[in-house]
């Protein structure tokens, strides 16, 4: 999976909580996102176990338990575990709002974009869900005509990120059309579970609820040490 680190912007007013709209930094949305880095965890079904009925009140259909170790056997070329050592495991120090992606699953959405317009603050033309793995076809539908046009990948459009860069025939500005396309699992971190830290001198696993992202930019920034 891949973990991102989330960052309170500074556009944030004090006094309101509320972020900077039109942010040029965070999109408006308050948070800055970390570049992504590959982490081992588990995660499963908040149903399948003994915490959703602790915390059921604070569960959704769809939410999701995922349980960061602080150390993890080393992993070796051929994909098995060195079991002489262990090494640290950056995603340990998740926290709320942090941004997770599964890469080894899909899913398939379908939604409708608008030619050359933005769209709930997302540039033109932007998919919702911005880990696109795969965009299986592209068409509009005229009530109008009754017909609906395919449009040709490589030809007419190609596909930068979660972007439609149209290139050859193309709807006309200001159409709808519709997009259907496959992409990763994203959640983000509702909530980091009380539980202790630290046994026998050892930390303990830290467990953390998934929610599913309800989609857009995740805008992400390095640090500028210029």
């Amino acid at each position: 999976m891949l973990w991102q680190e989330s960052v309170r912007c500074s556009c944030i007013n004090l006094d309101s909580g509320q972020p900077r709209y039109g942010c040029p930094i965070c999109g408006g949305t308050s948070f800055v996102y970390e570049p992504a880095l590959t982490c081992r965890a588990l995660v499963q079904s908040v149903t399948t176990t003994k915490d959703y009925l602790a915390y059921a009140g604070m569960f959704e259909v769809g939410d999701a338990l995922m349980s960061v170790p602080a150390n993890m056997f080393r992993r070796t070329p051929e994909g098995g575990f060195d079991r002489s050592g262990r090494e640290p495991v950056p995603m340990f120090n998740i926290g709320a709002g942090d941004v997770v992606t599964l890469i080894d699953d899909e899913v398939k959405m379908s939604e409708v974009l608008i030619k050359d317009t933005e769209l709930h603050g997302r540039p033109a033309d932007t998919l919702l869900n911005p880990k696109v793995t795969q965009v299986l076809s592209v068409r509009m539908h005229d009530p109008e005509t009754v017909t609906t046009t395919l449009y040709v990948a490589g030809e007419d459009y190609e596909v930068a990120g979660a972007t439609i860069i149209w290139t050859g025939n193309q709807p006309p500005e200001g159409a709808q059309y519709s997009v259907m396309y496959m992409h990763r699992p994203v959640y983000t971190v509702y909530a980091v579970l009380p539980r202790p830290r630290h046994q026998n001198n050892q930390d303990l696993p830290r467990t953390v609820v998934l929610r599913y992202y309800p989609g857009g930019v995740l805008h992400e920034h390095g640090v500028d040490t210029g």
